[in-house]
């Protein structure tokens, strides 16, 4: 009998050390998993376009000043981009104030958060014979509607004393897409970020107008609302790092750094001459630039509410 409550003892006791062993492997299993969704809910993914605004943060990457939990993705279409933040596949991008206002518009809040730096410019083909923005009425621009690239367009327009009603505006909502149109002689112009207006240049198309000229640039930094309230210490690291960045690019030569982040956004190569801003270290941008653009869509009654600066902008402390 004794022989026999041993050997039962003896299972029990192998019973609970193959307990202990599948609770301990749980355990490490649970918290590897709890690990890995932390590191997933911390991490920032940030969309960028082909563009003058973008430099920083590529050169931000490319530098290692952003820690792992940055991911940037880079779109050459601002449909495209818009697309990927509203579906949730993006926690903020490099965008403009007036895709701010649509987006509040359209119940999904996004916050300003800095603004960036950029040019853009008119390039007529040349075939078209214009040489002044106020000569495009009743010619074929090619552009991205409803967005910082039309608003810069009409602004350039009635600058020059002409009417943006008689320009024929073209959707051509790729960027590289438009350059190639311009090229080819398929589009009498197009207006474009930098780099591209520098490179169509080079290629002897005819710079009109740009942004610098007229002291615009509502170009911006935007953050859902989500993100702004759970990833916030995320975003300040981040912008940490932006203006490493920064400072970075004032304080070195172009052709250190240049190359590879061309190579990166998939920049045509007439473009490495192309003469990049005095970057400044994330701040936020002026209410007028806000406001005046937030003006422009509902002028065009594309914009039914009006919002104030401090329901579009937030800054990250």
């Amino acid at each position: 009998m004794n022989f026999i409550l041993d050997g039962i003892m003896e299972r029990k006791v192998e019973m609970n050390k193959e307990l202990k062993k599948v609770l301990i492997v749980g355990i490490m299993t649970f918290t590897i998993l709890l690990t890995a969704c932390s590191k997933e809910n911390n991490k920032l993914t940030v969309g960028i376009m082909t563009d003058l605004d973008s430099i920083p943060f590529v050169v931000a990457e490319q530098q290692g000043y952003f820690d792992e939990n940055v991911n940037l993705e880079i779109y050459k279409s601002p449909v495209d981009r818009d697309s990927a933040l509203y579906s949730g596949n993006l926690d903020g991008s490099i965008s403009d104030a007036l895709a701010a206002c649509l987006a509040q518009e359209g119940d999904f809040p996004v916050y300003i958060t800095s603004k960036t730096n950029g040019r853009y410019g008119i390039v007529a083909g040349t075939e078209s014979g214009a040489t002044t923005p106020k000569m495009l009425e009743g010619k074929e621009i090619g552009l991205s509607l409803n967005t910082i690239i039309e608003y810069v367009t009409d602004r350039m327009v009635l600058a020059d004393g002409g009417d943006p009603a008689l320009l024929i505006k073209t959707a051509v909502p790729k960027i590289p897409s438009r350059l190639e149109l311009l090229q080819n002689n398929k589009i009498d112009s197009v207006t474009m970020p930098e780099p591209y207006v520098t490179a169509a240049g080079k290629e002897g198309e005819t710079i009109i107008s740009t942004s610098d000229e007229l002291g615009i640039n509502p170009g911006v930094m935007l953050f859902t609302e989500e993100a702004t309230q759970e990833k916030s210490s995320e975003i300040k690291a981040f912008y940490e790092a932006y203006d490493k960045a920064v400072e970075y690019i004032n304080t070195t030569d172009p052709a250190k750094f240049m190359p590879a982040v061309m190579e990166e956004l998939g920049l045509p190569e007439s473009a490495i001459d192309v003469v990049l801003p005095k970057y400044e270290k994330a701040i936020l941008p002026e209410e007028k630039e806000v406001l005046n653009a937030m003006q422009w869509l509902l002028d065009k009654d594309m914009l039914k509410n009006k919002y104030t600066y401090e329901e579009l902008v937030k800054e990250i402390k």
